[in-house]
């Protein structure tokens, strides 16, 4: 099965050469469709994926202001609960993240790296999105998340929440071994410092719209993720430690995915989630 993709107004979307496997999420990446291969793997070079994550016709935005604007045009659906479009909060947390780290520069010690850095957050899950509309493989957490997200009957916050938790806990390593290669760089005191940023901003949306969680927030009120501000970066040092190692590399992405889906499917065992 080929692998293709197409950019058009800051978006590119992947597809396969076979027909028939559903539609694709809507977006302006669908007005193109020329062609380049992509690869398969986070420890492989830059713009790859694992397999299980590339789904035919995910949206992959190459920039903040694509995210923003794809995310925008699935948060209706999303709210619905439409297949292929998202969960709402989760939409929501991503397009807030992504405007305050990747368009609001004030914020970003290093406007580069957060750019591409949020930009790579948001590729996993438009992919994790529209791999679960096809059934495919999705990461455990994001499958717990999808699978839950009914607005009639689930919490928005709870949802909020376990995105958050994925995000930081599951996708945001792997995000910067990616941003690294991708911009030819080591993880070093800038790119520690991007992270931060971004877990502070997810911290930031949870304390508005999930403070009175069981887990959700510590003493002084405020969102502590079940993690601490550093548990991302040492786990994205880790995973750059074994670059180029595939073995010992899938061990560590595996063993990610384990602890992630036991944490969300942990905060969203409990009636009305």
């Amino acid at each position: 099965m080929s692998v293709m993709t197409a950019e058009a107004n800051g978006t590119r979307l992947v597809t396969t050469g076979r027909t028939g496997t559903g539609p694709a999420l809507p977006g302006p990446a669908a007005a193109g469709r020329a062609a380049s291969r992509s690869a398969a793997r986070d420890d492989a070079p830059a713009g790859t994926d694992p397999p299980a994550q590339r789904a035919a016709g995910a949206i992959e935005p190459v920039t903040p202001e694509a995210i923003v604007h794809v995310l925008s045009r699935l948060q209706p659906g999303a709210d619905a609960g439409r297949a292929g479009e998202g969960a709402g909060p989760v939409n929501r947390l991503l397009a807030e993240v992504v405007e305050a780290a990747g368009i609001d520069g004030d914020l970003a010690p290093d406007g580069e790296y957060v750019t591409v850095l949020v930009t790579e957050l948001a590729k996993r899950y438009l992919r994790a999105v529209s791999c679960h509309a096809r059934g495919l493989a999705v990461p455990q957490a994001w499958q717990e998340i999808l699978d839950r997200w009914d607005p009639a009957a689930a919490d928005p916050a709870r949802i909020t929440l376990a995105a958050g938790l994925t995000i930081v806990g599951h996708d945001l390593p792997p995000a910067v071994v990616s941003a690294c290669t991708l911009l030819g760089r080591t993880p070093g005191p800038a790119e520690r410092a991007a992270v931060q940023l971004i877990v502070a901003l997810i911290a930031d949306v949870l304390r508005e719209t999930a403070p009175a969680l069981p887990g959700a927030t510590d003493a002084g009120g405020g969102p502590r993720l079940l993690l601490s501000r550093t548990d991302a970066w040492r786990q994205a040092e880790v995973l750059w430690a074994v670059r180029g190692r595939p073995s010992e590399a899938e061990k560590e992405r595996a063993a990610m995915d384990w602890r992630a889906g036991l944490v969300v499917r942990g905060l969203l065992a409990t009636p009305g989630c």
